[in-house]
């Protein structure tokens, strides 16, 4: 494969938005096996997550890059392609010494006295324009310490610690060219090569948890994993009828080990 193009900048609003802003490949540049670009900033100003969260970064200690992938429109259903992208992220992070966990749909964490904790979090969008295609996939990555903030909302980690951490723009290249062989692979075979791998690293299987809806309410369910297309099982009471829950539907919470609850 063709190894992506990559551009590294010190500061901008979002790399996500900014390459969603750009003209897309001429069609015949798209059709060209790893015809992609990994936008690199040491400093987001206006980072997102998803439903809008913002996503806080920090110059030295975190990792913000988005890849953009143009494409001839395939047609193909990428329902769960962000899952296929947290595997290869998991194995990038985990060949330099961490030990990265899953959390559907999106998002990296790693276990913490107590339970775990958020270290990074991913974003897929796509913008249609005639025949073609932009898949851009923006992920947030906490390497060594945590962004300051007055309110996270939940326990944050990262990845390694100061000594640890590798060298930042290598190790953007590596995950972005990592991703961009997910999306041929998807592509081509679906989530199915992927599926082993995110089960053997899902941190809400088996797990009390909690569904996050829209107007704030939360209802108690166990997550059961997730089935062949993606989606998470769960059951709201022990023998209740197994659900599906679709991305997006609504938010997940695995819940903290001291809740009387869980």
């Amino acid at each position: 494969m063709i190894p992506p193009d990559f551009e590294h900048i010190d500061s901008i609003d979002s790399t996500s938005l900014a390459l969603m802003r750009r003209p897309l490949l001429p069609i015949a540049d798209a059709q060209r096996p790893g015809s992609a670009l990994i936008l690199l900033a040491d400093r987001q100003l206006a980072g997102r997550g998803r439903n809008g969260r913002q996503w806080l970064s920090d110059a030295q200690r975190s990792l913000t890059f988005s890849v953009a992938i143009d494409r001839q429109a395939s047609g193909v259903v990428r329902m769960g392609f962000p899952l296929a992208v947290g595997v290869v992220l998991a194995q990038v992070l985990a060949a330099h010494g961490a030990r990265p966990l899953l959390k559907w749909p999106n998002d990296l964490y790693c276990e913490v006295p107590g339970g775990v904790a958020k270290a990074g979090g991913i974003l897929v969008e796509v913008r249609h324009i005639g025949h073609l295609t932009r898949t851009v996939v923006g992920c947030g990555l906490n390497l060594a310490g945590v962004p300051e903030s007055a309110d996270l909302g939940q326990p944050v980690t990262a990845f390694f610690d100061a000594a640890s951490m590798p060298a930042r723009v290598p190790l953007a290249q590596e995950l972005g060219a990592a991703i961009c062989a997910a999306f041929d692979e998807f592509e081509n075979r679906g989530l199915t090569p992927f599926l082993r791998h995110w089960r053997r690293l899902d941190m809400l299987a088996g797990h009390p948890i909690d569904l996050l809806r829209p107007d704030g309410q939360r209802e108690p369910a166990r997550a059961l994993g997730i089935d062949d297309d993606g989606a998470l099982l769960i059951e709201r009471h022990a023998g209740s009828p197994t659900e599906r829950i679709i991305s997006g539907e609504v938010g997940v919470r695995r819940r903290a080990s001291g809740d009387p609850t869980a």
